[in-house]
Parts: C-alpha cells; structure tokens; sequence
C-alpha cells in the first residue's frame, strides 16, 4: 500500500501544532533537493520540550513511514528526523533564527504555514 506523501505531511503538521509547536511549515522541496521531497519545520519552547516532541513523533508516525534516522536529539536545540523522502527538522527558538533553513526553501512550492489553533475560552 503506497502512503499519499502530501497527506502524512499534512498530518504531520497538525500532529506538531496540536502538540504545541509553532511556526509549522510543510514545504515541498523535490525540485530544490535530492535529499527530501518534503521538509516540516517546527519550532518547539525549548531543547527539553523539542526532544520530548521529538520521540513522540517519531512513535505516532512509525506506523505510516519508518524513520530511517535521526539526529540531534542529545542537545535537542536543532532535532532531525528523516522518514526517507520527508526530512523533519524540530528547533528551539534562538536556533531556528540563527539557521533559518526555511529562507533556503522560500520559494517552494506550496509554502505553507500551519497556525496555532486558537484556544477557546471556558466561561
């Protein structure tokens, strides 16, 4: 069964957003490098938060595509996990300025940002 690569990133993104991350942006890269056809991007409070997410993302997802590798994860400051052909990159914030891979990307096609969903007052 072949696994439609735009869906599992979009899952991906909301998966991130309802777990806290900011900044959520799935980009479509197969024309821009070999290394991936897709790239999330997340930013995450901190190194112990982005960590935490980290392994949690790669146990929800394991079902749909294999993590083949990851890196980062000790420091937890700039968190890689490559699914083969969809590279998943989870930064704290100060690290996601100082790098801003996304300025790389910016002409992507479908640059797309997920928002925060806003959260709804209990009266």
């Amino acid at each position: 069964m072949e696994v439609d690569i735009d869906e599992v990133v979009k899952e991906m993104g909301e998966y991130l957003v309802q777990n806290n991350a900011i900044n959520v942006l799935l980009l479509d890269v197969e024309k821009k490098t070999k290394t991936a056809k897709r790239l999330v991007i997340a930013t995450s409070q901190n190194s112990q938060t982005a960590k935490s997410l980290a392994l949690k993302f790669k146990e929800q997802f394991s079902q749909k595509c294999v993590c083949l590798h990851s890196d980062g994860l000790f420091k937890g400051d700039w968190i890689v996990l490559d699914f083969k052909d969809i590279l998943v990159h989870i930064f704290t914030k100060e690290t996601r300025a100082r790098f801003n891979i996304e300025k790389l990307y910016k002409d992507s096609k479908n640059f797309m940002q997920i928002a925060m969903p806003r959260k709804v007052s209990k009266k």
